[in-house]
């Protein structure tokens, strides 16, 4: 016996609701400097731990590893994070490189 998949029904939303001039900005949740570097750090934390572990698929991993390579300064880069640390994110990524080989 065969069995009938229903007929797929496509809904489009109304443009209005992505209309960014209607978002009330003041309303949305306000983080402090402190949760940003909290987030930055367990991002550091989960972003290395994927280098190591073999439970990560190759996509995450070559996206971990550009991560680690990249010199850009944007909110959750490497190289922020690292400094939101404390740490000079050029030796901190030698540091990583060099364990990584082993």
């Amino acid at each position: 016996m065969k069995v009938q998949k229903a007929p797929v029904r496509r809904v489009y939303p109304n443009p209005d609701q992505f209309d960014i001039f209607v978002i009330d900005w003041d309303a949305l949740p306000q983080f402090t400097e402190e949760e940003f570097s909290e987030l930055r750090y367990r991002l550091l934390l989960a972003m290395l731990g994927s280098l190591k572990d073999n439970r990560v698929s190759d996509k995450e991993k070559s996206e971990s590893w550009l991560w680690l390579m990249s010199d850009d300064k944007t909110p959750f880069s490497f190289r922020t994070c690292c400094e939101s640390e404390g740490v000079d994110y050029l030796e901190m990524r030698d540091l990583i490189v060099d364990h990584l080989k082993r």
